[in-house]
């Protein structure tokens, strides 16, 4: 069954309302991605038997196998298993030696028990229960009418090994052929997400290799992913098309993958055996904490000054080149002026002043968006790490 479709049910009122992120589908996507299997659809539904039980016929009307997480522990709202009896027409089945490990455990643990826990060792009749190796409901494995349907834990460590354990390669079991699907970010600065979509526009009509588009902050990323029998294959047919993007954006394409602006900074001052240090006001310390964090900063970053914003006018590059007297002692100083702009109103324009000094010489630049002051300063921690990492390149002062 090459191409299996896999839909992806998270189950809960809790879910729906805010009250937990809702990550557990995010984190199957990944899995079944990796897997080469494909996903059209996720669905979330809250504890209501009904709409439940619905779902999951609406998901088997336009998957090969749907992964439900969530709903199956011992509470009333726990509704999982029953609608998966409701929709296969099946009455509820008893694992005998797990209600008994229960309830041991239980004993051995509280001195009691109360009878709602045995609901854990319930799962609709002809389905295969599957050991639960992080806690104590068990999972489902189940066939009807063609579709496979699996109930995980919504508890993320739980649904975790028991995905990877057991769906997963039931998952293959059921795909026949091998598949692998393999992606490629490209990380890009300097063009705007429809710059680069005009640029890209033809890629974009591929289906395999696909080409998306994602943007984070002024950063535009470029995922390439490929599907085919091996990760050898995937390689090749991903390069085709990142030698064509490589071609049309150039230097404009800074990392790859998990290679953030920040990661790049500190290899570079590693490698050139610099020091780093910043000082902020608009961002109160954040370009600092990010360079910090990073693997290997500990080497490299000399420390970073947060001074109080006071008030600025239009000329943003001179006051963030004024603040580089204020950085600490460092071979790179890079300052982050405060915001400038009308305070009233989300759409007008913002302005960011980032000043780099390195050992050979200083520069400025102005970050401009249109905004309110946390979308500015959100867009000036990036802007600032970009120009470090052209400064200490050499090729800021070049037009780059």
């Amino acid at each position: 069954m090459w191409g299996v479709i896999v839909e992806v049910v998270a189950v809960g009122t809790e879910l729906l309302i805010g009250q937990i992120i809702n990550s557990n589908v995010a984190t199957i996507g990944r899995r079944l991605a990796d897997g080469g299997f494909d996903a059209h659809f996720q669905t979330t539904v809250g504890d209501n038997l009904g709409r439940l039980t619905q779902a999951i016929a609406d998901a088997a009307v336009r998957a090969d196998a749907v992964v439900l997480t969530g709903g199956i522990g011992p509470t009333q709202d726990d509704m999982t298993r029953e609608a998966l009896c409701a929709y296969a027409g099946r009455e509820m089945s008893r694992d005998a030696e797990h209600e008994a490990a229960i309830r041991e455990r239980l004993l051995r643990t509280r001195g009691s028990v109360n009878s709602n826990v045995f609901r854990m060792a319930d799962y609709p009749a002809g389905a295969e229960p599957l050991p639960n190796a992080k806690g104590v409901a068990l999972g489902v494995a189940m066939e009807h009418d063609g579709t496979w349907f699996f109930a995980i834990p919504g508890v993320p460590r739980e649904m975790e090994t028991m995905l990877d354990e057991e769906v997963m390669p039931r998952l293959r079991a059921l795909s026949g052929e091998p598949s692998i699907l393999k992606s490629r970010v490209l990380r890009t600065w300097g063009f705007g997400e429809s710059q680069i979509s005009e640029i890209l526009d033809d890629l974009y009509e591929s289906t395999n290799p696909s080409v998306a588009f994602l943007i984070n902050a002024s950063e535009v990323r470029i995922r390439i992913s490929a599907k085919a029998e091996s990760e050898a294959m995937a390689d090749r047919m991903i390069r085709k098309v990142e030698a064509i993007v490589e071609e049309r954006l150039g230097d404009a394409i800074f990392g790859r993958d998990d290679e953030t602006v920040e990661v790049l900074l500190v290899r570079m001052l590693a490698d050139l055996n610099w020091t780093v240090g910043t000082v902020e006001t608009a961002t109160f310390g954040l370009v600092g904490s990010q360079l910090a964090a990073s693997a290997g900063a500990i080497a490299v970053y000399a420390g970073s000054v947060t001074l109080p914003a006071a008030p600025v006018g239009p000329d943003v590059e001179a006051r963030a080149a004024e603040l580089l007297a204020s950085g600490p002692a460092a071979d790179v100083v890079l300052a982050v002026s405060e915001v400038h702009g009308e305070l009233d109103g989300s759409n007008s324009t913002r302005q960011v002043g980032v000043a780099v000094r390195t050992r050979e010489r200083t520069g400025t630049r102005t970050v401009r968006l249109l905004g309110d002051d946390e979308r500015a300063r959100r867009f000036g921690i990036v802007g600032a790490l970009h120009a470090a990492r052209l400064a200490i390149a050499g090729v800021w002062w070049d037009g780059a």
